[in-house]
């Protein structure tokens, strides 16, 4: 029966608490804190490193001085439609002005740097770094200077350096075809390389936009510290002038075009005011005013119009009520207004109220057949016929007051459409007149603009200034700006340390051994039964154990015998395998050390070496000469135990070989009802029987085996096994139906493994106060 618990059933605290830390990082400090010798060797050699590299930079030195621009200045006059200010932009802009090939052609001229060392490298003096060690990692210089050349040629990448000479430029930075053709090969060649001085001056200057907006700083970087103030002074002073010479060439040509302009503008004025005299009095305009009488009698007959409309349009719905009532058959005629206003209407209503009233006094007394109810009821219809004739005679009036009103509203408009057909004509005759009006006007205001700005710029000229002031001054700076050798030989000492410590976390995370009983039971689904830890010296581990002396080894294997003991406490555990998954494991070694040390403490134990293809306990006891074993008792029939049995030289526990029937097939003899009875009988001979197999991966004896036995020992070597073979290992002995008790970590580095802190009971280790017990 299989006990085996998975690791996806915690049941103890341990694998829950595992189980909740997702990030262990007391396990990685641990790491981290063991592997301190190979971090810090790491870090010594990387800042030595960089203080070597950084010892070889050349100082640079910076210089820095601000410029404001956009200042507002006292100008006596409006001069920003000749010189044309806003276009002149905002501080971005005027960076890249600074930083124009322009300008920085003007200071390179200014401080005459084609011939200054920094800029001209055939007046340079060697400033290389004495000590250049780092050189000697770069690859590149392992090459030979002879391979580098030919392999130049051959590629047509070789270039002849063009020799600096000292010279005075040209005036012109860029030359046309013509201007070329008229200079010598030497000047062209000067020009050349002035353009290659101003893009390397360019790179040595930084501007920068202050929070303010308008003011910028400029920044010169260079070897020398004097040369990087004249830089960064003058800078500012070359923007400056270049925006004085401008505004200077801008007014120029402003007055030169002003006086053309001024003699041309001065003959359309005259010549336009003449036309709208001649118009005037060819039409009889007069002076513009005439068209105000006939545009008040427009607005006066509009007016009439409308009113006619409103009075139209009110006595149409009177009528139109009137006659809706009539044709209704006089329901409610006495609420239209015309029949509410006439007093004979209402005087009717009366009468015909009062009868209405005395009809209903008599309707009591008589029946509706007596005289005086005939006589009341003829009375009533006579008013209400009297009504209807007046209501009829009311209707007759309005539809009069209508007819008059239409006629009078015919007659408004017909004085209206006389009076707009004059109107038109008037118009169309004065559209010529304001069109000439308007010409004239702008062509006197224009006039009058050009004359104004010509006086404007006639008398200023000369005294153009700038609108930029140079805040402040760039001194001499006295320490060197670049590099700064503290901070960058901090980022190498960092870099080292985090850097020796991303190599060790690598270096475990790839490691595929398995290092706890905590990982052992999350990967494999096992319990650990035994932690064997490693000898040092040459003395094997199983020769160490016949020491009388207490030893953590043989602590370690009595541990193993009682978690045997108690995987099934119900009957004694007499027979067991030790295997592993692969060779090289140290499962013999465990099986013959647990083997010593039952028997030294008086148990009967017997050792048999399960290996048929590779026996190896014999060796390793010393026992070179063959013997007959486990192969020749299987097939020998009823032949005595004793007989195919040796004991150990070293201590009291007996040994069965391999054997010498190379012929028999192991897989047979595995399988063999004779092989379960040879188990039962040594079971029943000795207090312990222990069975060395072959690795479970390469062959099936292992399996066939496990399932004779009580239990199986399953060795993985610490952290070496990797652990898809060992699960895969396992997987094959729990499909065969074998009882695995638990796994035996192998060779573990105890001082390792406690200082390392792996999973809990590392902690353990290291910090409990049992941790003395494995120290011999």
């Amino acid at each position: 029966m299989n006990n085996t618990r998975r690791s996806d059933q915690p049941n103890t605290a341990y694998e829950i608490d595992d189980q909740m830390q997702s990030f262990p990082l007391m396990d990685y400090l641990q790491h981290l804190w063991f592997r301190k010798k190979l971090i810090l060797a790491m870090t010594v050699f990387v800042t030595v490193f960089g203080l070597i590299k950084i010892n070889e930079i050349v100082d640079l030195y910076s210089a820095k001085s601000t410029l404001m621009i956009g200042l507002p200045e006292a100008y006596v006059i409006d001069l920003e439609s000749v010189t044309d200010r806003s276009s002149w932009g905002d501080a971005e802009s005027e960076i890249e002005i600074i930083r124009s090939d322009v300008l920085m052609t003007k200071v390179v001229r200014r401080l005459n740097l084609v011939n200054h060392p920094e800029f001209n490298s055939a007046l340079r003096v060697d400033t290389e770094p004495k000590l250049n060690i780092s050189r000697y990692f770069n690859p590149a210089n392992w090459i030979p200077n002879s391979w580098k050349s030919t392999v130049s040629e051959a590629l047509g990448l070789t270039q002849k350096a063009m020799p600096a000479v000292a010279f005075k430029p040209a005036e012109s930075a860029s030359l046309t075809d013509t201007a070329a053709s008229l200079l010598s090969e030497e000047e062209i060649k000067a020009l050349e390389f002035e353009k290659t001085v101003v893009r390397a001056l360019q790179d040595k200057i930084d501007l920068q936009m202050m929070g303010y907006g308008n003011v910028i700083t400029i920044q010169a970087t260079t070897r020398d510290p004097k040369l990087a103030a004249e830089i960064a002074n003058d800078v500012p002073e070359a923007y400056m002038l270049d925006k004085l010479e401008s505004r200077f060439e801008a007014t120029q040509k402003a007055n030169a075009w002003l006086t053309e302009q001024l003699g041309e503008l001065e003959t359309k004025v005259a010549e336009s005011e003449r036309a709208i005299v001649l118009y005037r009095e060819q039409h009889g305009l007069g002076d513009g005013q005439g068209g105000t009488i006939l545009d008040a009698q427009l607005s006066e007959t509009k007016s009439q119009l409308i009113i006619a409309r409103a009075e139209k349009a009110e006595i149409d719905a009177r009528l139109s009520q009137l006659r809706r009532l009539l044709a209704g058959g006089g329901m409610g005629i006495e609420t239209a207004s015309e029949v509410m206003s006439s007093a004979l209407v209402q005087q009717l209503r009366t009468q015909e109220a009062e009868a209405l009233s005395r009809a209903s006094e008599l309707s009591v007394e008589y029946g509706p057949k007596h005289p005086r109810m005939i006589q009341v009821q003829s009375e009533i219809l006579e008013i209400r016929e009297r009504i209807r004739s007046e209501v009829e005679r009311i209707v007759k009036g309005l539809e009069q007051e209508s007819e008059f009103a239409n006629t009078r509203l015919s007659s408004i408009q017909g004085s209206l459409s006389a009076a707009q057909g004059e109107a038109n004509q008037q118009s169309k005759e004065a559209i010529q007149l304001r069109a000439l009006e308007r010409e004239a006007a702008a062509n006197r205001t224009l006039f009058e603009t050009f004359l104004s700005r010509f006086k404007e710029t006639s008398s200023t000229e000369g005294m153009e200034t700038s609108d930029a002031r140079i805040l402040s001054q760039a001194s001499v700076p006295g320490s060197p700006s670049y590099p700064n050798r503290k901070a960058m030989l901090q980022k190498y000492i960092l870099a080292g340390f985090l850097g020796a410590c991303a190599l060790v976390l690598g270096l475990q995370f790839l490691n595929p051994g398995l290092t706890s009983p905590e990982q052992v039971q999350q990967v494999l689904g096992e319990y650990v039964i035994g932690l064997i830890p490693v000898i040092s010296g040459k003395t094997p581990a199983y020769d160490a154990v016949l020491d009388k002396s207490p030893s953590p080894l043989v602590e370690a294997l009595n541990s193993l015998k009682f978690s045997l003991d108690l995987s099934h406490p119900d009957d004694p555990v007499k027979a067991i395998q030790v295997t592993s998954s692969v060779p090289e494991e140290g499962k013999t070694s465990l099986a013959i050390s647990l083997g010593r040390a039952m028997s030294s403490s008086g148990h009967k134990v017997i050792i048999v070496d399960g290996d048929l293809r590779r026996s190896s306990v014999g060796k390793k006891l010393g026992l070179r000469d063959k013997h007959k074993g486990l192969s020749d008792y299987v097939v020998a029939g009823d032949s005595e135990l004793a007989d195919f049995l040796r004991k150990d030289p070293g201590s009291n526990m007996d040994y069965m070989p391999s054997g010498t029937a190379k012929f028999a097939n192991a897989t047979d003899i595995f399988s063999s009802h004779r092989m379960s009875s040879i188990i039962d009988l040594l079971k029943s001979r000795y207090d312990l029987v222990i069975i060395d197999t072959p690795p479970v991966v390469a062959l099936a004896d292992a399996r066939i085996i496990g399932r004779l036995v009580d239990k199986t020992v399953f060795v993985v070597r610490w952290d070496k096994t990797p652990r898809k073979v060992a699960k895969a290992a396992l997987d094959q002995l729990h499909r065969a139906g074998v009882d695995v008790a638990g796994i035996v970590l192998q060779q573990v580095d105890m001082k390792r493994y406690g200082r390392v802190g792996y999973g809990n009971s590392g902690y353990y280790y290291q910090h409990g106060r049992y941790g003395k017990y494995y120290t011999s």
